[in-house]
């Protein structure tokens, strides 16, 4: 509404707007009130949905991906820049009301030609963009909503047999070994111990060891605290009094002139000279996350409720893929299915079902009226 400035001697016009108050003067109340709906107006179009304004598809993939780098690892970012550019290059610089499910799934089309897995991962990502869309900009639809995934079934990772790691440990030297036994002591990602600093992540004095992750719902860090056993606890004080680089806040730092005291990034490298010099089947450092599940589950035969929790995974499914049988030697186990496996007093075979009654009253005689066989059996003579 506007008023009289008895400073200036006229009618301002003023607007209020998204905690911002914007103004102007003017000689007579009728321009000031004419003034104030042409910049109410001119602010509303501004903040207007992009189907209403008619927002590019490169614009719109540019807001984004401004949005995925703050909130998303490098990698998932980066698959998500490269998907944009495909879509870009596929659809053309057009509104984002005009994208229909048809032009996305020919889009999808041409990605399922060369693998299932491709297909699935870019209908990920186009849905969670629209969906960002809709949330930020209220975009009326969704059309990869009614897209629908690939069948796919996805070729099982490799884990390495527990006398290849044991190889791989051998053929470690001191230093390395170091490294390996955070993961083997861990089952960690391969992010979260090369991110590890001393101050922060190692406390000594309680035996722990801090691991923290991006792969959370809105992109930021979470951390959890996990105990250290006598293995790594020894490796890692070891470590502490005989790292080459004092200076640096990191754990494991690069040695290389170029990247000096910097967290250690020859990931790929290690392992591949490391798997050759040992004589084995190249595999990365996620290879040994999913042995730690296996051998926990299928060695030590911890519940898969409890690896979750050492894996810090938010789903038990996931855990559950990461699980894959490592004991190769069924001979002790398919015993337990033959004779071995049968209670003490029966016998392997020949057992007719009228007597199978009986037989149990004689191999339960010494629990009494607890065992329902033999209160049956009572009742019938």
């Amino acid at each position: 509404m506007p008023f009289k400035s008895k400073s200036r001697k006229a009618w301002r016009g003023q607007v209020k707007w998204e905690g911002k108050v914007y103004r102007a003067d003017f000689a007579t109340r009728a321009e000031a009130v004419a003034w104030e709906a042409r910049k109410r107006l001119e602010l509303e179009q501004e903040t207007l949905a992009p189907n209403q304004i008619g927002m590019g598809l490169l614009e719109f993939s540019n807001k984004y991906l401004d949005y995925s780098r703050d909130h998303h690892v490098r990698r998932t970012y980066s698959n998500k820049r490269l998907l944009c550019a495909r879509l870009l290059e596929f659809l053309g610089d057009m509104p984002v009301n005009d994208v229909t499910p048809c032009h996305l799934q020919e889009f999808l089309n041409t990605l399922a030609a060369s693998s299932p897995s491709k297909h699935n991962e870019a209908y990920k990502h186009l849905h969670s963009m629209w969906a960002w869309g809709q949330r930020i900009y209220d975009l009326e639809r969704n059309p990869v909503a009614k897209l629908r995934r690939l069948p796919h079934s996805p070729a099982l990772q490799y884990t390495p047999p527990t006398q290849d790691v044991l190889k791989l440990r051998f053929a470690a030297t001191r230093e390395e070994r170091v490294f390996l036994e955070c993961f083997l002591s861990t089952a960690a990602r391969k992010s979260e111990i090369f991110r590890l600093t001393w101050l922060d992540d190692i406390n000594f004095e309680r035996r722990q060891i801090r691991l923290g992750t991006r792969k959370t719902r809105d992109g930021s860090m979470e951390y959890e605290w996990l105990p250290m056993n006598d293995s790594l606890y020894e490796a890692l004080w070891w470590w502490r009094h005989h790292r080459p680089v004092k200076d640096s806040p990191y754990v494991f730092v690069s040695t290389d002139p170029r990247s000096y005291g910097r967290p250690f990034t020859h990931r790929r490298m290690f392992m591949k000279g490391l798997c050759k010099r040992a004589g084995i089947k190249p595999f990365g450092f996620h290879a040994l996350r999913r042995w730690c599940a296996s051998v926990l589950a299928d060695t030590h035969k911890i519940s898969a409720k409890t690896i979750q929790t050492i894996l810090r995974h938010k789903n038990l499914t996931t855990t559950e893929r990461y699980i894959q049988r490592i004991n190769t030697d069924l001979t002790s186990v398919m015993a337990l299915l033959g004779g071995k496996g049968l209670p003490s007093g029966l016998p392997k075979d020949g057992i007719e079902v009228e007597n199978y009654e009986k037989i149990a009253v004689i191999s339960w005689q010494s629990q009494g009226d607890s065992n329902p066989c033999l209160r049956r059996e009572r009742a019938m003579s």
